[in-house]
C-alpha cells in the first residue's frame, strides 16, 4: 500500500546516499575530464579513507570530527603519491597503461589494509549515529543528515574552486585543450597532481562520512568503484555536474527499489540504467565535448 510517510522517508534516504555517490564519483570524473585517464584505484581511496578513520577513532582515541580532520590531509598525500606513481609517468603512454598502473595501486592498497587490519569487517561508532529527531513523521538520523550537509558543502566548495581559483581555471582549460595549455605556459604536471589530489580528497570525504553507516572490509572499494563508474557513465564521462545529478538519481532509485523490493534488485538496476543510457545516449545524460 502507498504510505506517504514511507515514501518521504525513502526519498530522504535516497537523497543522502545519492549525494554521497555523487561526491565519490566527482573524484573519478575529475581525473577523466582533465587528464582523460581512468583511475581504477578510486574505490580503494574510498576504502582507505574509511579505514584511516577507523584507526584514528579506535586506536588514537580521537573524536569523529578530529579524526576526519586528520584523514583528509592523509588522503591528499595519498592522492599526490598516486599521481606521481601511476598517473604522471603514463601521461603520454597508451590509455591501457594507466588502467594497469592504477589497478596495481588498487591491489597494493587493498593488500596493505588486509595485512594491517585483517579481513574481518570492522565498524566506526560516532556520536551522530545515536542522534535522531522527527519532523512531520519523518525520521532524521544524525549521521545521514551530516552526510547530506557535508556533501552539499563539499560539492559547492569544489564548484567555487573550479570556477574562481587559478588551479580550477587551469583544470578547466586542460579539459578543453591540453595542447593550447602547454602553448600558453600552463604546467600540465601541476594540473595533473592537483586533479588527482582533489579527486582523492573528495573521495575521502565520501568515505569518512559514509563509513559509520556500514561495516568496513578491505574489498569494500570494489562496490563503490562499480557504482561510481555507473554514476559517471550515466551522468557523462568528464561532467562533474552530471556525476552529482546521476548520483542523486541512482541513490533515490536504490532507496525505493530496496524499500519496495530487495537489495539485489537495487544492485541490478544500477547497471540496467547504465546500459540503457549507453544505448540511448552513449556520452551520458550531460556528456559534452567541453568537460568539467
Amino acid at each position: 500500500m502507498f504510505d506517504p510517510l514511507f515514501v518521504a522517508q525513502l526519498l530522504l534516504n535516497g537523497l543522502v546516499v545519492g549525494a554521497a555517490y555523487g561526491l565519490a564519483a566527482i573524484g573519478l570524473t575529475l581525473i577523466f575530464g582533465v587528464l582523460e585517464k581512468v583511475n581504477f584505484a578510486h574505490g580503494e581511496l574510498y576504502m582507505l579513507a574509511s579505514y584511516c578513520l577507523y584507526a584514528a577513532v579506535s586506536f588514537l582515541g580521537l573524536s569523529y570530527p578530529l579524526a576526519v580532520l586528520l584523514v583528509l590531509p592523509i588522503m591528499s598525500l595519498v592522492g599526490y603519491g598516486l599521481s606521481r606513481a601511476a598517473i604522471l609517468p603514463n601521461m603520454e603512454r597508451p590509455f591501457e597503461v594507466t588502467v594497469l598502473s592504477t589497478l596495481a595501486v588498487a591491489m597494493i592498497l587493498q593488500s596493505i589494509v588486509r595485512l594491517s587490519a585483517g579481513s574481518t569487517p570492522v565498524n566506526v561508532d560516532t556520536v551522530f549515529e545515536t542522534m535522531t529527531f522527527e519532523i512531520a513523521g519523518i525520521l532524521f538520523f544524525g549521521q545521514r543528515v551530516l552526510i547530506l550537509i557535508v556533501a552539499v558543502l563539499a560539492i559547492a566548495g569544489f564548484a567555487v574552486i573550479l570556477r574562481y581559483s587559478r588551479i580550477g581555471l587551469e583544470m578547466r582549460a586542460a579539459a578543453q585543450n591540453r595542447l593550447a595549455c602547454q602553448m600558453v605556459g600552463i604546467d600540465l604536471k601541476r594540473v595533473a597532481n592537483w586533479s588527482v589530489v582533489c579527486g582523492a580528497v573528495l573521495t575521502g570525504i565520501a568515505g569518512v562520512t559514509m563509513a559509520p553507516l556500514f561495516d568496513l572490509s578491505p574489498d569494500m572499494g570494489v562496490e563503490i568503484v562499480f557504482k561510481s563508474f555507473a554514476v559517471v557513465i550515466i551522468g557523462g564521462m568528464g561532467s562533474a555536474f552530471g556525476a552529482v545529478i546521476a548520483g542523486v538519481i541512482l541513490g533515490v532509485v536504490e532507496a525505493f527499489t530496496t524499500g519496495y523490493g530487495s537489495v539485489a534488485m537495487s544492485e541490478a538496476l544500477f547497471f540496467i540504467m547504465m546500459i540503457l543510457v549507453l544505448l540511448v545516449r552513449p556520452h551520458g545524460l550531460f556528456g559534452r565535448t567541453v568537460r568539467i
